[in-house]
């Protein structure tokens, strides 16, 4: 699966949901005319009377329009707030990280390996509680503001390798670029749905009316209700339009997914949890009044339509499982045993490395795309931090306190500047909270620090604004306090930036950028940041900038690497690369790999290096594993 691909295959797919969106309005416009014209022709008492009327017809679409365009932006205003208002409309509530729900616990650990073993951000996590059908989906606007919803019945039937098939089908959604078009087609089926609500206000303020006063049934209260009756059906047939886009626009998009949870997973537990839908009385059905306009987004089929979002279960089981006879009786959905610790078993063979040999178009044929390594690997790295971390990140307080700990400075001297100039912003309870995780931080393994940062993102992201500005100001302060700033320090910055400012501001990112000449200038100085942190050397880093240089699509060739760059300059170039096009981005990064991977060997440090750029543009990176030639496997950030 190249991820580039799939991302502009996303972005078609909306191009062709506006185009039926504007022939769904057309039809409700020409149902909306037909219906009060034939209302007032069947009515009037003249003889020269047009059933089409130009000037009419023109008004009547012009209002009919401007009620669905008002219906669509309050819908998309609503929807602003990310995956979040969907979980929560959908009767969700958020997991509390330090559950000790058996089950909860076991979803928790699933999301965050994945998450992980992705390069993606940890999405929070809600439990749809009331609703005992076995289902899931994935909603947000980026991967940095995704949530992963989950019913309880999914979370109680699947035993682990079932929810983690079903877990991996909703990341796929997350890195093929589907949740944003789903949000969209909420919005637009929203505008559509506001002629149903039209219909149904006029239909009762008519007959409150009618019961009220016998005149108005002669001053034409029942053609009023006539027309609103006919609009209610309208809207109705509105909806029946929606649900063909729906289907129109995603069950291809389920096969994919489903196929990707098999490569990631390197298992069939995703057709083992369709055979338990097939064989639940509830199966994936979804009681929330709000389903039905975001029944594309589910794992499962959410609710009876005449026009499927998702195709046939037994089809899905088959792409599968070819042999599949379509018997669900075996896989009748039990209560599922707990089994959180069966993931430990496979880690013995996973060893820490101080450099592995890995080349660019490895690292780039990896982009989007998850091995069972990296789901071992990301198990590994969970369990590897120390219990005293993972005790802080419960709440935004203790998470923020662990992020500004990762900007400590070793030396003692330097630590207690950064602590005396926090003292001065900050209260006397943070600064305990910091001392406290200070130790277990500073002996944390390098390759650990990134997995920390992102467990920490979905606690972050629960603070006020108010409260974020404040953090922010905090790593400000850190970070600056000796004068310096260091490579980690800037990467740490810029991934809070990038991961964490979408919870914060609703903006949607916008492509500036679709050609790499107009970044000419951004690609030198982001390629001679990595090239000297790459290489042993000025020869070497030099080397590496040409290496790259080259393999970029620009006229000039013979640029001389800069001596020195500024943090300014390298924060403006990643700022422009993660507002330009998947194209660009993919041969930008390239590049980097490039830089980086001159040499083919790759150090913990020069690994979490390229990962921190291809976190602030959005790219999903999983961890750099090789397989020694003895079958040991290695990591290396």
């Amino acid at each position: 699966m190249d991820f580039f691909v799939q991302q502009d295959k996303a972005r078609s797919k909306t191009a062709m949901l506006v185009v039926l969106f504007m022939l769904a309005i057309l039809l409700v416009i020409i149902a909306v005319y037909a219906v009060i014209m034939g209302v007032v022709v069947y009515n009037s008492t003249d003889p020269n009377i047009q059933f089409f009327d130009h000037k009419l017809f023109l008004i009547i679409a012009g209002i009919t329009f401007g009620v669905i365009c008002i219906g669509s932006i309050i819908k998309i205003s609503a929807l602003s707030r990310g995956g979040s208002y969907v979980a929560e409309s959908l009767g969700g509530r958020l997991i509390n990280r330090s559950t000790t729900n058996p089950d909860e616990r076991k979803l928790i650990n699933v999301v965050e390996e994945m998450a992980i073993a992705s390069g993606t951000p940890v999405p929070p996590v809600y439990l749809l509680e009331n609703e005992n059908g076995i289902n899931a989906f994935a909603a947000g606007f980026s991967p940095n503001d995704a949530v992963i919803g989950v019913t309880k019945g999914c979370c109680q039937q699947l035993n682990r390798e079932e929810l983690q098939g079903v877990i991996a089908h909703e990341f796929s959604h997350i890195l093929n670029g589907d949740m944003r078009l789903n949000i969209r087609l909420m919005g637009f089926l929203g505008g559509i749905m506001a002629i149903t609500t039209i219909g149904e206000t006029i239909l009762r303020s008519t007959r409150y009316s009618s019961r009220s006063s016998v005149k108005s049934k002669k001053d034409g209260g029942g053609q009023i209700m006539i027309i609103a009756l006919l609009l209610l059906i309208i809207g109705y047939i509105g909806v029946l339009i929606g649900r063909l886009i729906q289907s129109a626009v995603s069950r291809q998009r389920e096969y994919l997914a489903d196929a990707s949870a098999v490569q990631f997973t390197r298992s069939t537990g995703i057709a083992d949890a369709l055979k338990k839908i097939g064989g639940l009385v509830a199966g994936s059905k979804i009681k929330s009044p709000a389903a039905g306009e975001a029944c594309h987004m589910f794992f499962g089929k959410a609710v009876s339509s005449l026009f499927a979002t998702h195709p046939p279960l037994i089809d899905r089981i088959r792409k599968i499982e070819p042999g599949f006879k379509g018997d669900f009786s075996a896989m009748q959905a039990v209560p599922a045993a707990t089994d959180a610790n069966e993931w430990l078993q496979s880690l013995s063979s996973f060893k820490a490395r101080q450099d592995i040999s890995i080349d660019a178009a490895t690292v780039m044929n990896r982009i989007g795309n998850i091995t069972p390594e990296n789901v071992a690997y990301s198990s590994a790295i969970l369990a590897a931090i120390p219990d005293s971390i993972k005790n802080e990140i419960q709440d935004s307080l203790g998470a923020s306190a662990v992020v500004c700990a990762l900007l400590l400075d070793r030396d003692p001297a330097e630590k207690k500047k950064q602590l005396t100039l926090l003292s001065r912003s900050t209260t006397p309870m943070f600064l305990r909270q910091l001392e406290l995780v200070d130790n277990s931080i500073q002996n944390l393994a390098p390759e650990l620090k990134l997995p920390v940062l992102d467990l920490s993102l979905p606690l972050l992201r629960q603070m006020s604004k108010e409260q974020f500005t404040i953090f922010k100001n905090h790593l400000e302060l850190l970070i600056e306090a000796d004068k310096k700033v260091t490579i980690f320090e800037f990467s740490l910055k810029e991934i809070i930036q990038h991961r964490l400012e979408a919870a914060f501001v609703n903006t949607a990112p916008k492509i500036l950028y679709k050609n790499i000449a107009q970044l000419t200038d951004n690609a030198i100085s982001l390629l001679a940041v990595l090239s000297q942190a790459g290489q042993k050397g000025k020869a070497a880093a030099g080397e590496a900038f040409r290496s790259a240089i080259s393999a970029l699509p620009i006229r000039e060739k013979n640029i001389e690497m800069p001596v020195k760059v500024s943090f300014h300059d390298l924060h403006e170039a990643l700022q422009r690369f993660s507002q330009a096009s998947s194209g660009v981005k993919k041969t930008m990064f390239d590049a980097c790999c490039q830089c980086v991977l001159f040499d083919s060997r790759v150090s913990v440090n020069e690994a979490e290096l390229l990962r921190a750029v291809a976190y602030a543009v959005d790219i999903p990176v999983p961890p750099f594993i090789a397989k020694a030639a003895d079958g040991s496997v290695f990591y290396s950030g």
